[in-house]
């Protein structure tokens, strides 16, 4: 799409069927393989492969234009995969190296011990081979992700399954994938590799070329027009015209966005396609750019803070002077769903928040994560549950709709350091305002973000960390809590759960008292037990 100020939005509608659907995607499909193809083994540039559609296929240019471009993308989007996965081996390998090692200073240690005085009892002995089992299966698994990070950075070639991978594998097991015959399989193959088409914008009356769009006379209603390619043309004619309609509701001025770009030669880039799941529906996209809002609601009248978590999205309002006035937790299913039905659950609670910020006028806080590493090293040693809460999570597609629809109703979004917001959370807020983890953690994102700071309790202070930020104060707090393994509901009492850093705390606050007293010469009877006030 060419470059253009201003927003980029997405607006979908459903459209009436046509035939010619059927045999352009079919044949757009196969037009966009033989582009990648060519890509890859003959390496011809985008201008090339341009060209080449045009003469052997008998092309107008801009629909060459649009299938290069798409296998532009496509590869590009190829390269950046292989990347990433490049990225993820080696995480996974140096993570594997490490907890290899680790357990080797254990064994070793335990071996010595043995060596010395015996294995004691048979459980003693049956772990230490079960540990001894483990440690290969390491070594093993270590030395198959090396051989799997040497062939993908000596492949050359960028491998794609278009139709997936998934239908793919399926034909050499039918009966386990419901299929009773191979044509039964060939045509969900072939209808799987077709059924879209695609056509770039272009900043011209209707926003493309190819495929143009036009305002009717009643309200909400819409003209598609579509060029054919000469191919089709003998048959259907050059030109096809289809109507479908987009209104303005739920918080989403579709329409008004749509005549908008109509009326400022915005380019559209359009896209057709089956939605399989909706009883093979045909669909129109339209992609293009909308005016910027300007930022209005921003942290001077507050802050709302946002906490991701597994199974609910915890929100909650912050005044300017970093008091709480609203709070929600927002449950949803993440697990089994389809990416379409994560997408729509994802906007629907995006666009809740958003109106939230818009009738309190403040900005929005997030944390400033990212998962992708986590997820790249996720291993055994971390909870069953911690490891399907990161295979689940998408923070990153929550973030972009977040992004879009700040932008949309002119909302200050502030990304803010993570560190420690949990803890800080559940040690400050949790019990005093009765909330649960994720309220409070967002408690303290919403604070971040109006640069409030969030001091430690003084009785978990040491002497001679006075000087010191405060979150090294909050990170060996942190360090203690991960260490003896205390719950999240444990810190609703956290003066019990941190009894540790407490004795700790107080027993040298009172060893420095006395030494203080003793070189004064002043007496002593009046210094308090070192646990009289936990």
């Amino acid at each position: 799409m060419a470059k253009s100020h201003g927003s980029l939005t997405g607006i979908e509608a459903k459209i009436e069927y046509h035939p010619v659907f059927e045999e352009l995607g079919k044949l757009y499909e196969s037009w966009k393989r033989s582009a990648v193809n060519w890509m890859q083994t003959e390496k011809l540039s985008e201008s090339e492969v341009e060209k080449h559609l045009m003469k052997r296929f008998n092309l107008q240019w801009a629909w060459a234009d649009s299938i290069a471009t798409e296998a532009t993308q496509c590869l590009n989007q190829l390269k950046t995969a292989k990347n990433n996965n490049i990225t993820k081996l080696e995480l996974q390998i140096q993570a594997k190296t490490t907890a290899t090692k680790k357990l080797i200073t254990k064994l070793e240690k335990t071996l010595k011990l043995a060596t010395k005085k015996g294995f004691p009892h048979i459980q003693a002995r049956n772990k230490f081979q079960n540990q001894l089992l483990g440690l290969k299966s390491k070594i093993q698994k270590i030395a198959s992700l090396k051989r799997k990070l040497k062939k993908l950075k000596n492949t050359e070639r960028l491998h794609i399954c278009f139709g997936s991978h998934k239908l793919f594998n399926a034909q050499h097991n039918l009966a386990e994938n419901g299929y009773q015959t191979q044509e039964e399989w060939s045509v969900d193959w072939r209808k799987k590799r077709s059924g879209r088409f695609f056509c770039v914008g272009k900043s011209q009356p209707g926003g493309g070329t190819m495929l143009k769009v036009f305002p009717l006379k009643e309200d909400g209603l819409y003209q598609l027009q579509v060029q054919l390619p000469r191919p089709l043309q003998d048959k259907y004619g050059q030109k096809i015209q289809l109507e479908f309609s987009v209104s303005d509701r739920d918080g989403r001025y579709r329409a008004t966005d749509l005549d908008y770009a109509i009326n400022n030669f915005k380019p559209i880039t359009i896209q057709i396609f089956r939605r399989e799941h909706k009883q093979d529906n045909w669909y129109v996209h339209l992609a293009t750019y909308i005016q910027e809002i300007p930022v209005v609601h921003t942290r001077k009248n507050g802050c709302i803070g946002i906490d991701f978590n597994a199974e609910s999205i915890s929100v909650t309002y912050v005044k300017w002077d970093g008091n709480i006035e609203y709070l929600e937790d927002i449950s949803y299913q993440w697990k089994n769903k389809t990416t379409g039905s994560r997408q729509t659950t994802m906007r629907n609670i995006v666009a809740h928040i958003v109106k939230l910020a818009d009738f309190f006028e403040c900005a929005i806080a997030i944390e400033s994560l990212d998962f992708t590493k986590k997820k790249s090293i996720a291993r055994s040693e971390e909870s069953k549950v911690y490891n399907a809460m990161l295979s689940n999570l998408s923070t990153g597609m929550f973030r972009e709709a977040l992004e879009s629809c700040c932008r949309r109703f002119g909302v200050e979004l502030i990304k803010v350091n993570p560190a420690f917001t949990s803890v800080i959370g559940m040690i400050n807020y949790m019990a005093k305002y009765g909330l649960n983890s994720g309220t409070a953690a967002a408690l303290v994102i919403g604070r971040r973000a109006l640069k409030l700071s969030e001091k430690i309790p003084k009785c978990l202070l040491r002497p001679e960390d006075v000087n010191k930020h405060d979150w090294s104060h909050w990170r060996r707090v942190a360090s203690f809590i991960k260490l003896h393994r205390i719950r999240r509901t444990q810190l609703f009492q956290w003066r019990k759960a941190l009894e540790g850093i407490l004795t700790h705390s107080l027993w040298a606050e009172h060893q420095l008292s006395l030494q203080v007293h003793i070189e004064t010469g002043e007496p002593r009877n009046h210094l308090q037990s070192p646990m009289a006030n936990v």
